[in-house]
């Protein structure tokens, strides 16, 4: 029997006409049944982040104002068989990952609300069209904060859907583990509350598992009291690169107790043609920050490098973010890459080093910035991912901790697209078989920033990606998630035919 919602659109879908495309009829049929929220040609295009998004033209883009509507969406997109993206931040460089070449693009800016629906659990809801920045702006003013990404435009549920590195996850997880609740529509249409009691399995997939089991319509997330408010990011010569990533094995090892998070960042700075490392540091107060340090034994031991620059502020979430997304800045093409590999300087630096001979291939490109984040992931995190049966990512904390490498990648021109495609090929390469050669690969992808030909469920592990594979079976049998919403990471199992 179908659910409720799926038979009030059925009877009105209209029968398709000779002709037409189905994606044309399908998004005829929702201007009918949703009038004033589906919009066509350059209406129907988005100011996306990447380029490779940006320049995606739906064959039309619909703005549904609750669960409901996109249930009818949904069962509209089925019958006519029309391939679709949820677009919910869209800040993935991944094409089609959020909009719809030709298909229907289902936009969830008309539901981005953000509300502390528990005042004693902290329990805030938020609506699938909301990004970091909305969930930051609310509670700031509380002097309260989320677990939520480093760049504010981040959408707030399809990080959680990837996994989510915080600015807090040292004490409070991913993004995923906090999220305790979700509303979701089902590939039948039917529109189910999702926890660890009603779905427990559901519950496991949708923290980790990606877009291949439903769209969230809303999470409830864990918000905490008296975030930190300490940030500070130092600039080193990098002739000290062994002693920059030997102080980052001992943070990630043993966090001093004030720290929230440590990010180093090596990357190409064009402007003055040379690589640069760096340092950001997150604290509840102010951390131990160094004038100088040594160079390692045997190599000018007796000499020091003075740090280049030293900025310390003291900001709220929301403003730490925005400063992030400079870093970041729209309207370029983009690649991400992820590596993960166990916490030793040793590979932290073989990386490096290979990062810098592959660098020179691309260096003359236009408008190029290319950067790799050491992410500390530490033996606590990987503990906080147990909470509530465990997220879907497969890490067990026996194997921390360990240290999440993401690539950053960007450039103007369109005729480059060929020349940094074989750069992350190579460069994703070469970084796996130095940390397999070196003992230290760990099979983990981090979803939310892994290129887009990397293998990413094959790393969450068997048992992780068996249950995962039942569980979209037994939620999604024709695998209409894996089919008609081809955009991002797929479980990759075959599917049959739809009927």
């Amino acid at each position: 029997m179908l659910p409720i919602a799926s038979v009030v659109v059925l009877s009105i879908i209209s029968p398709f006409v000779r002709g037409q495309l189905p994606c044309d009829s399908a998004c005829r049929n929702l201007s009918e049944i949703l009038p004033g929220s589906v919009f066509f040609g350059q209406t129907a295009k988005s100011n996306l982040w990447s380029n490779f998004q940006a320049e995606s033209v739906p064959q039309c883009r619909v703005e549904p104002q609750d669960a409901f509507a996109v249930s009818k969406i949904l069962t509209v997109a089925k019958a006519y068989q029309c391939h679709f993206a949820v677009l919910a931040g869209g800040t993935s460089p991944f094409r089609y990952a959020s909009n719809a070449e030709g298909g229907i693009t289902i936009d969830m800016q008309r539901m981005k609300s953000v509300q502390l629906v528990d005042n004693d659990l902290l329990h805030v809801k938020v609506g699938a069209g909301a990004v970091w920045a909305d969930v930051y702006r609310e509670l700031d003013p509380r002097n309260m904060s989320a677990t939520g990404t480093r760049n504010s435009l981040t959408g707030v549920t399809g990080s959680i859907l990837g996994g989510g590195i915080s600015f807090f996850s040292q004490r409070f997880g991913w993004s995923c583990d906090t999220a305790v609740a979700f509303e979701a529509v089902l590939a039948n249409g039917t529109l189910v509350n999702v926890t660890h009691n009603s779905y427990p399995d559901l519950f496991f997939a949708l923290r980790g598992g990606g877009n291949n089991f439903a769209i969230v319509t809303s999470v409830v997330i864990e918000a905490f009291r008296d975030p930190p408010t300490w940030y500070t990011f130092q600039l080193w010569d990098i002739g000290i690169l062994g002693v920059i990533f030997q102080r980052l094995q001992d943070y990630t090892a043993q966090m001093p107790s004030e720290v929230w998070q440590l990010a180093t960042t090596f990357g190409w700075h064009v402007p003055t043609r040379q690589f640069v490392i760096s340092e950001r540091i997150v604290g509840s107060g102010l951390p131990k920050l160094s004038s100088s340090l040594h160079y390692p034994a045997g190599e000018l031991s007796s000499k020091q490098s003075n740090v280049r620059e030293t900025y310390i502020y003291q900001r709220s979430t929301l403003q730490m973010s925005q400063k992030m997304d400079i870093m970041n800045a729209p309207g370029f093409y983009n690649y991400f890459g992820s590596v993960t590999v166990k916490n030793h300087a040793t590979i932290h630096l073989a990386l490096a080093d290979a990062f810098c001979e592959e660098v020179f291939s691309i260096q003359k490109a236009a408008g190029l910035q290319i950067y790799i984040v050491y992410n500390p992931l530490t033996v606590e995190t990987l503990r906080k991912m147990q909470t509530r049966g465990g997220n879907a990512l497969g890490i067990d904390p026996k194997d921390g901790p360990l240290t999440i490498v993401n690539i950053n990648l960007h450039w103007n021109s369109e005729s480059d697209i060929w020349l940094m495609t074989n750069f992350m090929r190579r460069l994703t390469t070469r970084f796996r078989q130095r940390a397999e050669e070196l003992g230290m690969l760990h099979p983990y992808l981090f979803q939310n920033h892994a290129y887009e030909e990397q293998d990413v469920f094959s790393g969450y592990g068997n048992e992780s990606l068996r249950r995962l594979r039942r569980i979209r079976k037994e939620v999604d049998p024709e695998g209409v998630f894996q089919k008609l919403q081809p955009g991002f990471f797929k479980l990759g199992e075959h599917v049959d035919s739809m009927s």
